[in-house]
């Protein structure tokens, strides 16, 4: 089969969606203002008609985007605009995640995770797949995730009418450290605070953080490999980009399942909380509970007592397993990766107190 395509449409300020089905292919557009195509699927079958097929799609899109505004089609949008010209959906410019993990040592133990969680009147919200790139400058100067900040650009999977395709957006999440004994924005339990930003407002920290290199950095990274000799870890990937951004390179590429679980007792104890489920493409498990604090100022009061909900909640989930400690910190997904794929770089990491060996 022939690799993906990526076509690039110049409409300035333009957002839109539509589906597009050729010849010999079957494709899902999702266009940006700042971006290409998000995804698009492989051949359906062998065809050597790349370029001419690739024609059709723009024509198909020139002559219908008039009929069908971004406003009726925003499912694809990193900030999709109402009829109103108010922005919807995404995170606020600055929210507080505050979220632990809970390690998930196999399948069985996830079983009874799952039955615990049932009993606490937890019912299946979300069932979600999603494929996560993580950013830096190239290696070994990681500037930005030694310092807990992290770049990542977050593809989910999405239904367009029917057909399936991919919505991204750039994230930012920079963690919140605080005097609690632990290690920068983790305490010792595993307990996390993070700023997370998406969207416009994740784009704009990116490009204004790499502003702010200082001109000994921002030269030294025009000396190591070409992209082309970096990113061939990811052939065969549409690695995402972004403007102005070109200093940054993937270190980190994962797709993930996602079960999340909310409470059906909106006055309940655990009713601000929500519980993901993960398994990775690489068999990784993994679960947290979190709380986000939409817009506000950071209050230490609220923090502090979503921090104790939260721990509340580990307990019980990991009770299911007897032998399980929920004091102890799980690892997280990326953790996981960097530790058996980049281990360099996670050695790095805990050298700068951003991770717990």
């Amino acid at each position: 089969a022939l690799p993906p395509i990526r076509l690039i449409l110049l409409y300035n300020r333009i957002e839109f969606t539509t589906t597009a089905s050729m010849r010999n292919y079957n494709l899902c557009l999702a266009f940006t203002p700042a971006s290409s195509l998000l995804r698009c699927w492989k051949t359906r079958y062998p065809s050597s008609s790349c370029t001419h097929s690739s024609h059709h799609a723009v024509a198909f899109q020139q002559q219908h985007h008039r009929q069908y505004p971004s406003r009726h089609l925003g499912i694809m949008h990193e900030g999709a605009h109402t009829a109103d010209g108010q922005i919807n959906g995404g995170l606020a410019s600055s929210d507080l995640e505050i979220e632990k993990k809970f390690a998930i040592p196999d399948a069985e133990t996830a079983k009874k995770m799952k039955q615990t969680l049932t009993s606490l009147g937890f019912q299946i919200s979300l069932k979600e797949e999603f494929v996560d790139w993580y950013f830096d400058l190239p290696a070994p100067r990681w500037h930005f995730s030694l310092q807990d900040c992290w770049f990542r650009y977050r593809e989910r999977k999405v239904k367009i009418m029917n057909n399936w395709g991919w919505r991204g957006a750039w994230q930012v999440k920079r963690g919140k450290k605080e005097e609690h004994g632990g290690i920068g924005a983790r305490e010792n339990d595993g307990m996390t605070v993070y700023e997370e930003l998406q969207g416009k407002h994740a784009k704009e920290l990116i490009l204004d953080m790499l502003a702010e290199l200082s001109g000994a950095e921002a030269s030294d990274t025009s000396s190591d490999s070409p992209p082309s000799a970096i990113n061939s870890h990811y052939s065969g990937y549409d690695i995402p980009y972004l403007a102005g951004a070109e200093s940054l390179v993937p270190f980190a590429r994962l797709e993930t399942f996602r079960t999340s679980y909310e409470t059906t007792d909106n006055d309940g104890e655990f009713c601000a909380l929500k519980v993901d489920i993960d398994i990775t493409d690489f068999g990784y498990m993994v679960g947290e509970v979190e709380a986000v604090l939409n817009d506000v100022p950071e209050d230490k009061a609220k923090v502090e007592a979503a921090k104790e909900k939260i721990r509340k909640l580990v307990d019980l989930i990991s009770s299911s397993e007897d032998e399980s400690d929920a004091s102890t910190a799980a690892l997280g997904k990326l953790e996981f990766y960097l530790i058996n794929k980049h281990h360099d770089h996670y050695d790095a990491c805990v050298k700068s107190g951003v991770m717990i060996n």
